[in-house]
């Protein structure tokens, strides 16, 4: 049953604790997050952010809880959970492309492989998305000759390559020069636009007030609010979170 037959949230975390030994990561995150729902999740560093977006498609394994994707709850491990995972797309800050493959080669290994998409299909796919992240002049160098905000689009077109049903994005744009920011940001923005349900860690507040459906506020391991991102930016509840605006608003 899908959630869209059960109205239910695409993506769906209930009671999640994460321990890494002694250190309490994430304690009793509850997160849903609709169908074509962009959800920015900010605060300040160790705060649990990326641990988060990771144990959505088990990168990191959680103590308690349980996570479900379109209604169904990720197992721990073996094909089904590689199933499961395909379905949720991730960018990394860095871009982990294949040095050895050109970039068309690196956007249709996914779906050729894990898919069995056929190569002429998926070659088609692959150079439509190239185009709409903008470096489809670039399919046919490595990734050593593109510039990192190249390679941060062509990771982009490489998860969506999978057809996914949510996109995670672990602080994308951190490991970037700050003149390619916007070119990767401005990519996410229109992905946005078109209705991708995305789950994003970011530093970017403008790309967050931009985008965002909701903000998420984080800090030790905790959601300490989550609102609109008017609401939130304009007059946040708590005091950790007014003081982390603070703090860098003001720069």
């Amino acid at each position: 049953m899908t959630s869209q037959q059960t109205g239910g949230p695409l993506v769906q975390l209930t009671g999640v604790n994460k321990w890494f030994g002694e250190l309490h990561v994430l304690q009793d995150i509850d997160l849903s997050i609709d169908r074509g729902e962009v959800v920015v999740v900010i605060g300040p560093s160790g705060s649990g952010k990326s641990t988060l977006c990771r144990t959505i498609n088990r990168l990191e394994s959680i103590e308690k809880g349980e996570i479900s994707i379109d209604g169904q709850r990720l197992p721990e491990e073996g094909k089904q959970l590689a199933r499961l995972r395909s379905d949720v797309g991730m960018v990394f800050q860095s871009f982990n492309l294949f040095a050895h493959k050109t970039i068309l080669e690196n956007v249709m290994l996914g779906p050729t492989k894990v898919r069995r998409t056929s190569k002429a299909d998926a070659e088609k796919r692959a150079r439509e998305l190239l185009e709409r992240v903008g470096v489809s002049a670039q399919a046919d160098k490595y990734p050593a000759q593109l510039s990192g905000g190249q390679q941060q689009r062509v990771a982009i077109a490489r998860a969506l390559a999978m057809d996914p049903k949510v996109m995670l994005f672990d602080e994308p744009t951190s490991a970037l020069d700050p003149e390619m920011i916007n070119e990767v940001l401005d990519v996410m923005t229109s992905l946005a636009r078109e209705g991708m349900t995305m789950i994003v860690v970011t530093h970017e507040m403008g790309f967050a007030r931009r985008a965002a459906n909701r903000v998420v506020f984080m800090d030790g391991g905790r959601i300490v609010e989550a609102a609109d991102p008017q609401t939130f930016f304009t007059n946040p509840r708590s005091e950790r979170a007014r003081d982390f605006l603070s703090k860098i608003l003001d720069h």
